[in-house]
């Protein structure tokens, strides 16, 4: 796997960190930031039983993050800095969200597509128990932004 994929991983793993299941998360159960639903249909593709997420393994989630975010969101044909945002979005808020902001950027623009971001977590945030994730959204979208200055 590609150089770039690696250290967008690195960046990843480091907001999306171990197995938690916190009931207030419409996500679920997940390990890394794999849902146990991803996990299932992984393994499902594989022709593997289904098992916990707490128990996958990094080669999984290496394979899955490649397979089915970097892939699929089309980093591998980005720039390294839309290629971090659109990876970090698809992960953190689904393959959709990254088409919607790659436009609100009018793709080339990386401020405007992290200002789309911020103003969807604010959206989020109005709804229910979500406002509890906030804070950790921003900082999240913060380090990013620092993140791809660097690039």
């Amino acid at each position: 796997m590609e150089e770039l994929f690696k250290k967008a991983l690195d960046f990843v793993l480091k907001w999306e960190g171990g197995y938690v299941n916190n009931p207030h998360d419409r996500g679920g159960a997940t390990n890394k930031g794999i849902t146990q639903y991803t996990y299932n249909a992984w393994l499902k593709s594989k022709g593997l039983a289904n098992r916990d997420v707490r128990y996958i393994t990094q080669d999984e989630v290496e394979q899955i993050y490649y397979k089915n975010y970097w892939l699929k969101a089309g980093c591998d044909k980005m720039s390294p800095k839309f290629a971090l945002l659109a990876f970090d979005t698809a992960v953190n808020m689904g393959l959709v969200r990254v088409n919607q902001f790659l436009k609100a950027a009018q793709w080339k623009y990386p401020e405007k597509f992290i200002e789309a971001r911020r103003a969807k977590y604010l959206e989020f945030a109005k709804y229910g128990n979500q406002k509890i994730f906030l804070q950790g959204w921003l900082n999240r979208l913060n380090a990013l932004s620092t993140q791809i200055a660097k690039i």
